[in-house]
């Protein structure tokens, strides 16, 4: 068993394939189409949660490689995806249909996403998108003396890029085929590598088997030497409906910018004194 865990803002995931019961392991190489896309999640109350998701987007030929929902009862709704691939090299071939209609605007806002299997080199990892770093404004004293307006300026140092997408950036309405090479027997996490804190959370995330998957009475191969005839892979995931709801609002917002950087407050104007019930200040 491997398991991982992923912590962004209020999201944790853990995908988990336990291999029940128990002789060589294929290399060839493996192709999957998966789209990211948006989806709907219905809650235990009945409330329906925005989300984004991947899903497995037909079969390529010659390839074995096995994609499936980890939920098969959410038909056309959202569930992270399970990837079953011998060891060896795999392309995932990934559609890019993260776009938004905006109310009363012809033109949709798109977000572009990429894909990363964590702990694993490929999918363009180490060759990350980057976005300018926001620009803040000369400051005031943080407490200037009243009436004193000549007090020193504090110039804030120009920030550096920001990384956006960790691997390789897949456009909005695009397909990029994203390759790892010799992928070793186990289970890994798959998620989004661009803006992870707010895509993850989103529901871009599933979980990749790299091991031969048993075939009727044939026992399948978990690692070399280790066979075994039916696993169960679980994904625990925490959804907030709240956050999910605030990325939605804000993606179909007319002049919505995923590259937009917001500066707070760069200082304090002014400080209002107040006296409570009991006659202190405060």
């Amino acid at each position: 068993m491997r398991s991982k865990y992923l912590k962004s803002l209020k999201a944790a995931v853990l995908s988990v394939t336990v291999l029940l019961l128990g002789v060589g392991v294929s290399f060839a190489a493996q192709q999957v189409n998966l789209v990211a896309r948006p989806a709907t999640a219905t809650m235990p109350d009945g409330s329906i949660v925005p989300m984004w998701g991947y899903a497995c987007n037909g079969i390529v030929s010659g390839s074995t490689a096995v994609c499936s929902a980890a939920n098969p009862a959410a038909v056309g709704g959202w569930s992270p995806v399970v990837i079953t691939v011998p060891a060896g090299d795999l392309t995932i071939n990934l559609t890019n249909n993260l776009s938004f209609a905006p109310i009363g605007s012809a033109t949709a806002n798109k977000v572009p996403t990429s894909l990363v299997i964590v702990g694993q080199l490929g999918g363009g990892l180490g060759t990350p998108t980057y976005k300018d770093g926001p620009v803040h404004a000369p400051q005031g004293a943080t407490w200037p003396i009243a009436g004193d307006t000549s007090g020193p300026t504090f110039t804030p140092p120009t920030q550096g890029p920001r990384v956006q997408s960790f691997g390789t950036e897949v456009a909005s309405g695009a397909t990029t085929s994203l390759t790892w090479n010799g992928l070793r027997a186990g289970t890994y996490l798959i998620e989004s590598g661009t803006h992870p804190s707010i895509q993850g959370p989103m529901g871009l995330y599933g979980i990749l088997v790299v091991t031969t998957a048993p075939s009727g009475a044939t026992a399948g191969t978990a690692y070399p030497g280790v066979s075994y005839a039916a696993d169960v892979p679980l994904v625990f995931s925490e959804i907030d409906p709240m956050q999910n709801n605030a990325v939605q609002a804000a993606v179909t917002t007319v002049g919505f910018s995923e590259t937009s950087a917001r500066v707070l407050r760069d200082s304090v104007t002014s400080v209002t004194l107040a006296v409570d019930p009991n006659g202190n200040t405060i």
